[in-house]
């Protein structure tokens, strides 16, 4: 087969399509953006630059939910657990897996966004596949469901970037005899504390409180609080670490103390997520305050940009305590819906604040 056959095969020139909604992003909400879309007779394509529910994927073996199926099932499909519990990590990605070939939901995974254009007709948007192959997608409108978790936090410190400094657990087994230093204090920080030690690690904590953080969640919370009490996992209370060095950690006190050594030879940084608002940004988005919200109308769920539509966390830029999570966003997909098709807002749904991830 000749170059020239090859550039020009079919697969490469079906790559550009034109849709009536292209919306970026393909996590919870994102699909079930879709899915109502679609429900009201919209052409739909779902494009993340990783694989469906990416952020779920990242999640540590068998991580379970803290809300219960119901809350976290989305399009109007069940969620069912085999233990009729809050679903693990493995079960919900099969149900999001499931949910997008019953609703015959178009999704290209592993294709980036570089940029977004205006044209008379919507927007286009230049996309790039992993193996590196350029696509042009073509919509009349746009939705955003990038969520808010595109980056981890940093401290700042020398020694953040060291080749032994982690930001996920995955599978704990790699801490398996090895000295460990969680940074953080809240859920992750302290299921992430917890299975290492499990797998064998020797696990030392830091946290800038006082005490282990009250609302994690209620079936970890005792018990890391008795694996500290005991002396299982030791607990460096109110420190925050100041320099990362290859054999260790220096902390230091918050209240103005001193500094102290804790020897590791890993770094595990739980310290919560940062949104990436350069999409918003780049189309003329505008956002607001220290977390770089993006501003919308709330009963149509449009940006500050005609056409340009957000949904799920993203709402909220980089969120230091949840506040917009999986249970309160459905409702966006339905508002996305009516604004589309002129029908009426629906309500915005009563739930329980949840706590932090």
């Amino acid at each position: 087969m000749s170059t020239t056959e090859t550039e020009t095969s079919p697969e490469d020139l079906a790559a550009d399509v034109s849709v009536d909604v292209a919306v970026i992003g393909a996590g919870p909400i994102g699909l079930e953006v879709a899915a109502a879309l679609r429900r009201a007779g919209q052409d739909t394509l779902n494009v993340d630059r990783g694989p469906i529910g990416s952020q779920i994927v990242d999640f540590p073996p068998a991580t379970r939910w803290f809300s219960g199926p119901e809350r976290i099932a989305i399009a109007g499909v069940p969620l069912e657990t085999t233990s009729q519990e809050k679903a693990t990590r493995e079960e919900y990605l099969a149900y999001l897996r499931m949910v997008v070939r019953l609703l015959e939901l178009p999704v290209r995974t592993f294709e980036t966004v570089d940029s977004v254009d205006r044209s008379s007709e919507g927007f286009v948007l230049h996309t790039r596949t992993l193996a590196g192959l350029d696509r042009t997608i073509r919509a009349r409108t746009l939705v955003l469901a990038v969520g808010g978790t595109a980056s981890h936090r940093r401290l700042g410190i020398p020694g953040e970037d060291l080749p032994h400094v982690r930001n996920e657990v995955g599978d704990p087994h790699w801490g398996h005899g090895r000295r460990v230093l969680v940074v953080g204090g809240r859920n992750s920080a302290a299921d992430s504390a917890i299975r290492l030690w499990r797998a064998g690690a020797s696990v030392t904590i830091s946290y800038r409180g006082t005490e282990v953080y009250p609302r994690i969640k209620y079936w970890i919370r005792p018990e890391l609080i008795a694996c500290i009490r005991s002396g299982l996992i030791e607990a460096r209370f109110g420190t925050v670490p100041e320099e990362i060095t290859p054999s260790g950690v220096r902390l230091r006190e918050v209240d103005g103390g001193g500094t102290s050594f804790v020897p590791a030879d890993d770094v595990l940084l739980q310290i919560g997520y940062a949104a990436d608002g350069a999409i918003f940004e780049s189309i003329g988005c505008r956002l607001e305050g220290d977390d770089r919200a993006v501003v919308h109308d709330p009963e149509t769920m449009e940006t500050s940009v005609p056409g340009v539509h957000v949904a799920g966390t993203a709402v909220a830029g980089t969120q230091g305590r949840f506040q917009v999570y999986i249970e309160n966003s459905h409702v966006h997909a339905d508002r996305i819906a009516a604004a589309l098709t002129g029908a009426a807002p629906p309500p915005n749904p009563e739930l329980p604040e949840l706590p932090e991830a």
